[in-house]
């Protein structure tokens, strides 16, 4: 059989035209963010918040699948085994303390980076009746004797608030390894554990804080970022004591598996760009105290990096083994 040279052309083309194509159109169907976290907490919050403006933004149909068991590691286990189509991405937050506790082994290449939206900073704590007054009081006094102090990580040690707070304290000359550290199961335990005198400091956002700070039950010391947070203008910032700005805490994302298309990653960060610069998604963050912080694909992919490295800086000097 003799086939024509024109023939053989639209063979070789035709596969391409139709992945093009495909990619053009996506979605052709609703689309599922897995969120590694239980219902009604920060990273299902926004998540929520980003996804019904992608709707309302593209018209897309977006479903929200939450796995929050084992700390989030089986909505990121989730995600890092989706089929790489674009029809399952997920929520993607600090994930690099899991490896030095034992719980999983994630890392940046497990994930197709999309876009960040949001990010919190850690701030560190104490209750009102703490004789410390002021964050260079506090840092002072636990340097001094770090084993006199107990400090509470909101959630499980070596996570999103209490990593950057203790690479803040390694920078200041502290021995990070001799304080008590003490994992719990939230914020909200945490600050009435600390309120009654349970623990001397505790590692949270600002915004997880608000009630109690409000009520005159904790005093912010200081924050980790390098300008003021709205609503908290008067809590000072950490980069006033260390000399330089400090910025630490939490960032939310959105992800894929490897092996995304980058056409496919495209229309994710363009559609959740959209949402992000809307003033619907911007005034509900607002009205929830969560903060917008975008950045696009190739800016997530340094900040995982970075995230992995610090991580591993500060658990080694915490003396995690792995």
């Amino acid at each position: 059989m003799i086939c024509s040279r024109n023939y053989l052309l639209a063979l070789t083309v035709a596969p391409f035209m139709v992945s093009a194509g495909w990619a053009a159109d996506f979605p052709t169907r609703p689309v599922t963010i897995i969120v590694p976290a239980a219902a009604g907490g920060g990273g299902d919050t926004t998540t929520r918040i980003l996804a019904r403006s992608i709707e309302q933004e593209m018209g897309w149909t977006v479903s929200i699948i939450n796995q929050g068991q084992g700390g989030g590691v089986v909505g990121l286990t989730s995600m890092v085994n989706a089929e790489p189509d674009g029809y399952t991405v997920g929520l993607l937050f600090p994930y690099a303390g899991y490896k030095y506790t034992g719980q999983a082994d994630f890392a940046g290449a497990d994930f197709s980076p999309i876009a960040n939206f949001n990010g919190d900073s850690s701030s560190l704590v104490t209750s009102a009746s703490s004789p410390f007054e002021t964050l260079a009081g506090a840092l002072d006094a636990i340097k001094a004797e770090p084993s006199k102090y107990k400090i509470h990580c909101s959630g499980g040690c070596g996570s999103v608030w209490d990593v950057p707070v203790a690479g803040m304290m390694m920078d200041y000359g502290i021995e990070v390894e001799k304080i008590t550290w003490i994992p719990g199961q939230g914020a909200a335990t945490g600050l009435q554990e600390l309120a009654s005198g349970g623990v001397d400091f505790q590692t949270v956002s600002l915004p997880e804080a608000s009630g109690l700070i409000s009520a005159g039950l904790v005093r912010p010391l200081g924050v980790l970022s390098p300008e003021p947070v709205p609503g908290f203008e008067d809590v000072p910032l950490a980069g006033e004591v260390m000399g330089h700005p400090v910025d630490g805490g939490t960032w939310r994302a959105l992800g894929g598996p490897a092996g995304v298309s980058d056409d496919i990653i495209k229309a994710w960060e363009d559609a959740a760009q959209k949402a992000v610069q809307s003033d619907s998604f911007k005034n509900a963050m607002k009205t929830a105290n969560f903060g917008v912080k975008w950045m696009p694909t190739e800016d997530l992919a340094v900040l995982m990096k970075s995230h992995e490295e610090d991580t591993a800086r500060v658990m080694a000097a915490l003396g995690y083994s792995k």
